[in-house]
């Protein structure tokens, strides 16, 4: 069984390296894809998810949480007891900013100059950078309000932010990131989606059924070479984000190739499945592109998830994208481990067998 299948999968390794086409479908494009996109940048977001720390619990401290969320910016969607609940919030990227409103601030504004504390998210620059403006002009506000109220001069509140993972605010970070993902992603959906169609196109396919191969091996014997390919271009993309874009790397890269294999084959398995029902190569395309245009929209790379109606965010939850741009993102700029990325991983895990177990069942009935 292993002989056969391994012979198949060098089979059709050879049949891609002999196709110039898709050579540059698979290697070449997506270099230049990625070269071109790199340096784009990216807009703002509205209500953007942040955090407080209240520790003075006063009239001003409220205050303050009001203005945040009269921003049209910023939301409010976590009260933290106190400063050693931040990190977990931002390593799981489940909010932008965490305010952190220091015990003693409406005393401090009568006799000195007090401080409120933005730990902000810098993976998501032009986002921190919009938040950490409103956060600033919402704390601006409530301190002019005191000062009229009260008839006198009172000192300013000093706004200290912090920038975690990307202090810089480079919107290449955010930019690249997501565009790596993408082109692994349609590489490896591409390979899957033409291998047993080419076959069909050709005539070859009836060739390969008439041989001692069963089914299973058959698709197994397509899908290992699209896993391949899938993960050497996955070292190429890489190795060209970090050396040619300073894309940093600072969690494991162990880690991030597994993660990234298990991704892959969940995407061959959706090839797999448009390879079942293509009749062509030029529909096995037309459907990848269309599997595609939906995955972007669903998956955060075009439009946030959360920003999704409710319905929507739970069904997001259904494409491997989705949760491999986080995990990218959280690996690559956060050095976020398995510990904060295993609902991530399990996900990708579930979703790898669901795939690949719809994509068998639907392919050994074609075939058959």
């Amino acid at each position: 069984m292993f002989f056969r299948i391994g012979n198949l999968a060098q089979k059709e390794l050879l049949q891609l390296t002999r196709d110039v086409m898709i050579l540059i479908l698979v290697l070449i494009g997506p270099m230049l894809q990625l070269a071109l996109i790199a340096r784009t940048t990216t807009q703002g977001f509205h209500h953007q998810p942040i955090v407080v720390v209240d520790q003075d619990h006063s009239q001003l401290s409220r205050e303050l949480i009001t203005a945040f969320n009269n921003t049209e910016e910023l939301k409010v969607v976590a009260y933290l007891d106190s400063p050693d609940q931040i990190d977990p919030w931002l390593d799981q990227a489940q909010a932008i900013m965490v305010v952190t409103i220091p015990a003693g601030l409406e005393a401090d504004l009568a006799r000195g100059a007090p401080q409120v504390q933005l730990l902000v998210d810098g993976t998501k620059s032009t986002s921190a950078n919009y938040a950490i403006g409103a956060a600033t002009g919402a704390i601006s506000a409530v301190a002019a309000k005191q000062q009229a109220a009260q008839s006198r001069t009172l000192p300013a509140i000093v706004v200290r932010p912090q920038v975690r993972f990307n202090p810089t605010f480079n919107v290449s970070f955010f930019v690249i990131s997501a565009q790596l993902g993408f082109i692994i992603y349609q590489v490896a959906l591409i390979v899957a989606a033409l291998g047993i169609t080419r076959e069909r196109e050709l005539g070859t396919l009836e060739q390969l059924l008439v041989t001692p191969l069963q089914r299973v091996e058959l698709i197994i014997g397509k899908a290992i070479p699209a896993v391949i390919v899938g993960v050497v271009n996955f070292f190429i993309m890489v190795l060209i984000v970090t050396q040619g874009f300073n894309l940093p790397m600072r969690g494991s890269f162990g880690l991030l190739l597994f993660l990234s294999t298990l991704f892959i084959i969940a995407e061959v398995g959706w090839g797999l499945m448009i390879s079942a029902f293509s009749h062509t190569q030029q529909q096995a395309v037309l459907f990848v592109f269309v599997l595609a245009m939906t995955d972007m929209a669903f998956s955060g790379y075009t439009v946030p998830v959360e920003r999704l109606p409710q319905a929507m965010q739970w069904l997001a939850q259904l494409f491997p994208f989705q949760h491999y741009l986080q995990i990218l993102r959280g690996v690559m700029l956060r050095g976020a481990d398995l510990s904060i990325l295993w609902p991530q991983a399990v996900a990708l895990v579930v979703l790898a067998i669901a795939s690949v177990g719809v994509a068998l069942f639907a392919l050994r009935r074609r075939l058959d």
